[in-house]
């Protein structure tokens, strides 16, 4: 957990550049902790779940020592993916789930057994920016088959939805957003590059992003710096987790 610690200090002085963004992980989250207000001003999380009479994101640790209601969620070792290194990497740590059950018997604001939806779809994750942002990336847990099939991204700025980019993109040859290097499947885990607005969308920026959720599965390490700027910032994180390992 330093490493992850480390990892989230070195996303804070990317921040602090006004060229660069942030990386938000939920490692600070506890094992089924509802999502509030926790990440305000910079990052507003809400979500919907037209299954339950109740609309929860929570963090689901996908390092839990124990037994889960979605032993799917948990790795690594992960069975596939671009972050299935090893039988020890990539560490995800906690990542946001939308919850299937709302019992929080001690009305502590943590879920008693986490689980995530496994209805299809299963709802949507809305990420709200205080400030617009150039790009966005994200990890994905455990997508596959249909789920995949009916899960995409919505982008928006001003209220104004830019375009969308399904799941299945990052597995098509024919898409611009295709990356050989991603495999969905069952306890796969996979990092998605930053899409750039300028880029794809003929915009500078986004300031809000939705996760269109076909079922079960979880969300973690929202980047919102354009690519090679994530790319070396993650590594820096990966570096200093191989020299704690030394």
């Amino acid at each position: 957990m330093k490493a992850m610690r480390r990892i989230a200090l070195c996303a804070v002085i990317a921040a602090a550049h006004p060229a660069s963004g942030q990386v938000f992980d939920f490692n600070t989250l506890a094992h089924g902790e509802i999502i509030t207000n926790q990440f305000e001003p910079a990052l507003t999380i809400t979500g919907t779940n037209p299954n339950r009479p109740f609309d929860i994101i929570a963090g689901f640790d996908t390092q839990f020592l124990g037994s889960t209601a979605d032993p799917d969620l948990q790795g690594p070792p992960w069975a596939g993916g671009n972050l299935a290194i090893s039988d020890d990497a990539v560490q995800i740590g906690t990542a946001l789930i939308i919850a299937q059950n709302n019992r929080d018997i001690d009305n502590d604001g943590v879920l008693d057994a986490p689980n995530d939806e496994g209805s299809r779809p299963a709802g949507t994750i809305d990420l709200s920016f205080a400030e617009p942002i150039p790009a966005f990336g994200l990890d994905i847990v455990d997508i596959e088959g249909t789920v995949r099939e009916n899960s995409s991204l919505d982008f928006y700025i001003n209220g104004i939805l830019l375009g969308s980019v399904t799941f299945d993109s990052f597995e098509d040859p024919n898409s611009p957003f295709y990356d050989p290097s991603v495999i969905f499947g069952n306890n796969h885990a996979n990092r998605i590059q930053p899409i750039v607005a300028s880029q794809f969308f003929m915009a500078d920026s986004f300031d809000r992003v939705v996760i269109n959720v076909g079922g079960s599965s979880a969300y973690d390490t929202f980047v919102t710096i354009p690519a090679p700027a994530s790319s070396a910032l993650l590594l820096a994180g990966s570096a200093l987790i191989a020299r704690r390992r030394r």
